[in-house]
């Protein structure tokens, strides 16, 4: 149910009512009457990250490029159906400012207040760094750091006013170790880390706790082709101890830890979800 008037009432967690059962058991509703945002969750980490949330009772906002809204729409649809909460769509294009507040104020005319903020939508390329193009530089930090800080500014205003919040940073292993060709993809996750440890430390205060979750290559259906390359498999496996790339579930799981009172003693933490792959 996609909620777009012009004067929308706000909404309460919890109305909509279980129309079919679940595809998963869950213990619980432990985030019932809380609201959840999720940046780029139209398909992949974010999808299953929202439908985690779900199954744990809270109502979700799901974020996506305005040409991808329809893949978050019909996500939005698939939520409502088989757990019963309460989801929008919003569209949010990262590398517009102005753009990021208009869609968290559309939100705050709907929504009493965000409880949990999942920073997921991110975007990489490979290049060498000396055939590097300042737009490329752009391209990638604009969105993976700029725009998912002042994303993250401006939910934070109103948990501050609330005097309680949980955010979660999507980073990765190209944040903690080197990678070849990735400049921009790295420092940008780089940034997102020490963000996270710096959004903690001041938002403390306020109730506020900052995490973050940094996976190795996860297999999703948008890269499942190139992860199955055999030379993509034997470069790559042999540098993860586990000897396996993670699945989006392995990556929801982490987030949902971090994000809720299981974790109440746990902020400036980046948790690597990469089956050993920075320990060696």
């Amino acid at each position: 149910m996609m909620r777009n008037a012009m004067k929308p009432e706000k909404l309460k967690p919890g109305k909509a009512q279980w129309k079919e059962r679940p595809i998963r058991a869950v213990e619980g509703k432990k985030l019932l009457g809380q609201w959840v945002m999720v940046t780029g969750a139209g398909s992949g980490i974010g999808a299953e990250i929202a439908e985690h949330f779900a199954e744990s009772g809270a109502s979700i906002v799901l974020t996506e490029l305005p040409e991808f809204l329809e893949n978050a729409e019909n996500e939005a649809e698939r939520l409502q159906r088989l757990y019963g909460v309460e989801v929008l769509c919003k569209p949010l294009d990262l590398r517009s400012v102005e753009d990021i507040k208009r869609c968290v104020r559309s939100i705050e005319e709907q929504v009493e207040s965000i409880d949990i903020l999942i920073n997921n939508a991110g975007v990489n390329l490979l290049s060498p760094a000396l055939s590097l193009s300042e737009e490329q530089w752009d391209f990638v930090v604009d969105i993976n750091l700029k725009g998912t800080f002042f994303l993250t500014r401006e939910v934070a205003k109103t948990m501050v006013r609330h005097k309680r919040g949980s955010i979660i940073m999507i980073a990765s292993h190209d944040g903690v170790v080197g990678s070849e060709n990735h400049a921009p993809y790295s420092v940008s996750k780089a940034g997102l880390i020490h963000l996270t440890r710096s959004l903690a430390a001041e938002w403390a205060k306020h109730g506020i706790r900052v995490n973050a979750v940094s996976p190795t290559f996860v297999i999703t259906e948008a890269n499942e082709q190139v992860m199955d390359d055999p030379q993509f498999r034997r470069t790559n496996l042999p540098r993860i101890p586990l000897r396996k790339f993670a699945v989006p579930e392995d990556i929801a799981n982490s987030v949902l830890f971090l994000a809720t009172d299981s974790a109440s003693m746990i902020t400036g933490h980046n948790l690597v979800v990469d089956g050993g792959w920075t320990v060696v």
